[in-house]
């Protein structure tokens, strides 16, 4: 779980990177872009406070 929400919040953040490159004289793509890149920051760091899925034994 913790991997599938990392990976997302990368793909967010890449994806309104992306969107505010190729499309910089664009107000409504800037708009979409600057309200996706909080989503994966926070996403990012949702998954970075999660504890590990560990279904190894501790010794």
């Amino acid at each position: 779980m913790k991997n599938t929400i990392y990976i997302t919040s990368l793909l967010i953040i890449l994806i309104s990177v992306f969107l505010m490159v190729q499309y910089p004289e664009s107000g409504r793509m800037n708009l979409i872009a600057g309200g996706l890149f909080p989503i994966g920051i926070i996403l990012n760091f949702v998954a970075f406070r999660m504890e590990p899925n560990s279904n190894k034994k501790q010794l």
